[in-house]
């Protein structure tokens, strides 16, 4: 409600009160500010998000080509893929991305801006929804209509309008699992910090002996097993006893806990976990593997394109095929055989064929 008026409704929330998790206290909690890097930190984390940024940034969009132009070419900054990967980071780590709409002298969109989550307080009065965006580098503060602004979210859910108007990240639902995750680690490490170093150990039974006659006995050692011996028969006497030093098994468990992380993130995410371990799935074929994944996507490409042809044109799509078919080699076996059907004349096939770059 504004002073100046009882009778306005209004409401506003800054995202960043939404970010995933924040490292407090050595512990990861929900619904705090954090640095993107601090979650990139987690090298599962940091593959699955670099997989699926990466493929969606790779992709061009297609369509009305007033706007397609600027999509493909967003911004003066930096190229294409570069921006799209930071923009889709920003959707899979804060759950939100907003992309400011930059018109030129001609009242049409020319550019995207990119703008941080922390920079960006969202205001509902009388059901008439604004972006306010405060000053950050060198980026004035602004104020942008829902039409001016590129706001694509993901999992929108609240108590009320405004909140349903904010996004959460998959990392929300995996804030125990990268919290045990860490611990894990963190045991781990000081587990082999703290464990004892040789990887070998002889016996000598013959009383206490002096550090020199220590030394003595191991330098014979090394020089009778070591270096150019090494690998040959070891022959000692029945004064001495060799055993090799193994690390404690519990040390083992505490690294396989990684395993059962790195499924979770993968399941979060909506990717097989065979991508971040580099195991193909014994059950499934490659082209199922492929179609699973693509499948996956999908839940991150849709926001952004639903977005897209609301902002911008109707008619906005995403070419695929840098995804499923980035050798075209499907596509070349679909046009010889659409030719070979007499399906399409050979004119028509060699027409595709330029469309694509392929000759």
């Amino acid at each position: 409600m504004s002073i100046l008026n009882p009778f306005e409704r209004r409401s506003s929330i800054t995202p960043n009160n939404y970010y995933p998790f924040m490292v407090q206290n050595g512990s990861i909690v929900p619904n705090s500010l954090v640095d993107a890097t601090e979650a990139l930190k987690n090298s599962d984390l940091y593959a699955v998000t670099s997989l699926i940024s990466s493929d969606i940034a790779g992709t061009r969009f297609t369509g009305n080509q007033v706007f397609t132009s600027v999509l493909n070419n967003p911004s003066h900054l930096t190229n294409a893929f570069s921006f799209w990967q930071t923009a889709i980071l920003n959707l899979l780590l804060n759950g939100n991305v907003f992309l400011a709409i930059l018109k030129g002298d001609n009242s049409l969109m020319k550019e995207l801006r990119l703008i941080p989550s922390n920079a960006i307080t969202i205001d509902l009065t009388d059901d008439t929804l604004t972006y306010e965006v405060n000053q950050f580098d060198d980026y004035p503060s602004a104020k942008y209509n829902a039409s001016e602004m590129i706001h694509v979210k993901i999992m929108a859910y609240g108590v009320d309008t405004l909140h349903n108007l904010v996004g959460h990240s998959p990392l929300e639902s995996l804030t125990s699992e990268i919290g045990q995750q860490k611990e894990a680690n963190r045991l781990s490490l000081s587990t082999l910090k703290g464990a004892l170093n040789p990887t070998s150990v002889v016996k000598v039974p013959q009383g206490t002996l002096s550090s020199e006659a220590k030394d003595s006995i191991r330098n014979e050692f090394e020089k009778a097993n070591g270096g150019n011996n090494s690998g040959r028969v070891m022959v000692l006497d029945q004064s001495a006893d060799f055993s090799t030093v193994s690390i404690n098994a519990d040390v083992a468990n505490y690294l396989n806990s990684m395993n059962w992380g790195r499924t979770q993130i993968a399941k979060a995410f909506g990717v097989s976990d065979s991508y971040l371990n580099g195991t193909g799935d014994q059950q499934s074929s490659l082209d199922q593997i492929k179609d699973l994944y693509v499948n996956a996507l999908n839940r991150f490409i849709e926001p952004l394109i639903s977005e897209l042809r609301i902002k911008c044109d109707s008619s906005i799509g995403v070419d695929m095929s840098p995804i499923t078919d980035y050798s075209n080699s499907v596509f070349k076996a679909d046009i010889l055989n659409w030719v070979k059907e007499g399906i399409i004349e050979p004119t028509e096939a060699k027409t595709l064929l330029e469309s694509k770059g392929i000759i």
